[in-house]
């Protein structure tokens, strides 16, 4: 589809409409009003431009449509604030969230994290719907999903595929929020109860399927049932980077250190002292996920609740050449090869517990 072709195609949130303008540092400037400060500069000669953009408000979310109607270089930098998903209705775009560019189109959408340089071209065919998510509340509730004070930003894989499988699904929910919001019975219409259920949904999917440092986290896991193994998770999720012992994590559960473990061993299959272990290992991995390639590995141990490093797992075999030599391992998880240089992956004796660790919410 050329840009001309595009132009006639159908305008989602047109009620909203928020500019129309063909000076692009008119646009530069308007833009910047609702993302951050930037630099637009067109891809070819002319600095004509056709933009169109539109923008609905809801809480910590926000839904928006963005057409230039040429081809443009876009630099932001860093976002900072917030988190934006960006879903090709038709067109191409290359977009560099860190070091690696992506190839975006229909199937392949992109996230661009805030800690991330951005730097992005659109091709003049290119229109996006623009899901713009606030940093702090995405970030609370992936605390609250994980059980755990998370330290460092969340970062996700930039490309988002969307043709398939769990992210086509959330790619619908999204799509359907702006149906919903075009026929008046979406943002801005819903009670504030419905409009934070629904935001919290889209963002608990983004966070749930879209490959990141926390996803690991994340994983769906069955709940104790009994009252004192509840409270002893709650204890050793709270604590889980200080010194602990079993006879501290009993008398936080109310209840004798038998009583404890023949709960634990009941319910997971692990004592709570491999519960923490295995707790710990999750943590270790999202922070050497998140942090400088050049911490080193002792300080995270030490955060995580590792005393010494002979209950640290060494990592002995290389996954990526991209990997520094101190963090390579076992465990691997497919994402950006930009997350790959700072990660360590960890060999667990058995993967399968870590579907059995719930996570209270």
């Amino acid at each position: 589809m050329t840009a001309s072709q595009s132009s006639g195609a159908r305008e989602p949130l047109r009620a909203w409409r928020q500019f129309h303008s063909r000076d692009i540092d008119e646009v530069r400037a308007l833009v910047a009003q609702k993302f951050c400060d930037h630099r637009l500069q067109p891809a070819g000669p002319s600095r004509r431009t056709g933009t169109r953009y539109n923008h609905v408000n809801g809480q910590a979310l926000s839904l928006n449509y963005l057409s230039y109607g040429s081809a443009v270089h876009i630099d932001p930098g860093e976002l900072q604030d917030f988190y934006l998903v960006q879903v090709p209705l038709n067109g191409r775009a290359l977009v560099a969230n860190g070091a690696t560019p992506v190839a975006s189109d229909r199937s392949i959408a992109t996230v661009l994290n805030p800690t991330r340089d951005t730097r992005m071209t659109w091709h003049a065919d290119c229109r996006m719907l623009l899901l713009q998510i606030r940093r702090s509340a995405l970030h609370a509730l992936a605390e609250q999903a994980a059980g755990l004070s998370l330290s460092e930003a969340v970062v996700f894989d930039t490309a988002l595929p969307v043709s398939g499988g769990a992210l086509h699904g959330w790619a619908r929910q999204f799509a359907a929020c702006v149906s919903a919001t075009e026929n008046r019975t979406g943002f801005g219409c819903w009670s504030a109860l419905q409009q934070q259920v629904i935001e919290e949904q889209l963002i608990l999917g983004l966070l749930t399927h879209q490959q990141s440092n926390i996803r690991h986290l994340l994983t769906t896991r069955s709940s104790g049932s009994s009252s004192q193994v509840r409270r002893a998770q709650d204890f050793i999720h709270a604590n889980v980077g200080e010194s602990l012992s079993v006879s501290a994590i009993a008398a936080a559960a109310d209840c004798s250190i038998r009583s404890l473990q023949a709960g634990f061993r009941k319910h997971f299959g692990l004592t709570p002292m491999e519960y923490l272990r295995d707790l710990r290992l999750d943590l270790a991995r999202y922070l050497m996920l998140s942090r400088n390639a050049e911490t080193p590995v002792s300080s995270i141990a030490y955060d995580c609740g590792f005393s010494h490093l002979a209950g640290f797992p060494s990592s002995t075999a290389p996954v990526s050449e991209s990997c520094p030599e101190p963090r390579r391992a076992f465990y691997a998880i497919p994402c950006d090869p930009h997350l790959r240089g700072n990660c360590a992956m960890f060999k667990r004796a058995s993967p399968a517990r870590l579907e059995r660790r719930p996570v209270p919410l």
